[in-house]
């Protein structure tokens, strides 16, 4: 049993290796036309029943009994197989929206990854961390040749996609909002361990901070930059006593007058777009407080929210339908007329996204569940663990995003993973968990 033990923690590692290298591989592919975003939901379902398969033997060899972190999974799949049931269009609830791709068989894979993270030691948990960062510096190489407009790179002619397709940098991840929050869970890891690790580790974390802080300057989404000024204010505000003060301080200068450096050379590469596209953003929130909030705040957030929660009465048990935002009005778009003509086929509020197309059931299971894995690993030993504390930011940077984003499938994997990661590890070597 023990032999059989020890190659199902190597078919888990590797199996989170095979995720990541998937997650960043395969958006690769699509960016280069040679997979799109079913063939990438085909693989990523297929990943789901592969941690299915894992964790039930885990849970068979270990003994294991069933747990309060499964019963919410399940209860969350079951109101998640209701709103498939009553959706207005199933297709689309069972495979998601083209080109997004997020139904019911991709939750599925969401919940099996939290599910399997949970078995993963210490260890092993830091080495799948690193192997996330080192895709992110890819992501970030990446960003940059987009946002200089490089468009040949390798020998292959990118003009016509990613390179040139929006103003700032997307990575392979499809916009520059699913870049940057692959960036914001890099940047605020980085910075955990700026503050925490020793000095032979340090220097390599404030490089690996600095270039993040780059890729989320290029990426320039407001909400990450949001998130990450919020949460690297309370880390610091945390971290600092009169013991480190000094050096705590001279860091977030020298950090500060850095990213000044690269932020300057970077706009003035770009013909001043970062700078511009910020300024517009400032404006936008200094309108906020002079005259109030109105339904065209936040590019027509505001109004999408407003109107969509209007229809939470008739859709409140079990929601329109996963992915089927798009039907709420009456079966058509929710489209404002300013300050352009949009239509919406997404909530741009994780929140809301998950009340209005899961139901109140699933909504109220979701906040239960995050409830779960932070009281989890607040009443455990693991709380002042330096890397456990960095997960933990890592979600909740996740979380304040969340609140203008949606979630997606090259992104989200690695938000379940972080979540499991957070619940109180094996020790290496132990086939028993800490309860």
């Amino acid at each position: 049993m023990e032999f059989l033990n020890k190659w199902l923690k190597r078919l888990t590692f590797g199996f989170f290796i095979v995720l990541i290298t998937f997650l960043n591989i395969g958006t690769t592919l699509i960016a280069m036309n040679y997979f799109d975003y079913l063939d990438f939901s085909n693989g990523l379902f297929g990943i789901g029943i592969g941690a299915l398969i894992l964790y039930a033997l885990y849970k068979i060899m270990n003994k294991e009994k069933i747990k309060l972190k499964d019963v919410l999974i399940l209860i969350l799949l079951i109101f998640g197989v209701l709103s498939y049931l009553f959706a207005f269009n199933k297709e689309e609830a069972l495979y998601g929206v083209v080109s997004r791709n997020e139904g019911l068989r991709t939750l599925l894979a969401y919940y099996m990854i939290y599910l399997l993270s949970t078995t993963l030691d210490k260890q092993k948990q830091k080495r799948i961390m690193y192997f996330i960062l080192g895709f992110g510096i890819y992501q970030v190489i990446l960003g940059l040749f987009q946002t200089l407009q490089i468009t040949n790179v390798l020998g292959y002619d990118r003009s016509m996609n990613w390179s040139t397709h929006f103003k700032f940098a997307s990575g392979t991840l499809g916009n520059p909002n699913f870049y940057s929050i692959y960036i914001l869970i890099c940047l605020i890891y980085s910075w955990c361990l700026v503050l925490s690790v020793k000095s032979k580790k340090k220097v390599f974390m404030v490089i690996l901070f600095l270039i993040f802080a780059l890729g989320l300057i290029i990426g320039n989404t407001m909400s990450c930059i949001l998130a990450s000024i919020i949460c690297i204010i309370l880390i610091s505000i945390k971290k600092v006593n009169k013991k480190n003060l000094k050096k705590v301080g001279i860091g977030v200068i020298s950090s500060l007058l850095i990213l000044s450096i690269i932020f300057i050379t970077i706009d003035n590469t770009t013909n001043k777009r970062v700078s511009s596209t910020m300024l517009q953003n400032y404006n936008e929130i200094k309108s906020v407080f002079t005259k109030g909030i109105n339904k065209h705040t936040g590019n027509n957030r505001i109004y999408v929210w407003k109107e969509a929660l209007k229809k939470l009465p008739k859709y409140y048990l079990t929601g329109i339908g996963i992915d089927n935002f798009k039907y709420l009005n009456d079966g058509d778009f929710i489209c404002a007329n300013k300050p352009i003509y949009q239509c919406f086929d997404k909530a741009h509020n994780e929140y809301v996204q998950i009340l209005i197309t899961e139901g109140v059931g699933a909504f109220i299971t979701y906040i239960a569940f995050m409830s779960f894995v932070f009281i989890k690993h607040i009443k455990s030993s693991e709380k002042e663990d330096i890397y456990k504390k960095a997960f933990k930011w890592c979600i909740i940077a996740y979380l304040i995003q969340a609140f203008f984003n949606i979630s997606i499938i090259c992104i989200t994997p690695i938000f379940y993973m972080l979540l499991g990661f957070l619940y109180p590890s094996i020790k290496a070597g132990d086939n028993s968990e800490n309860n």
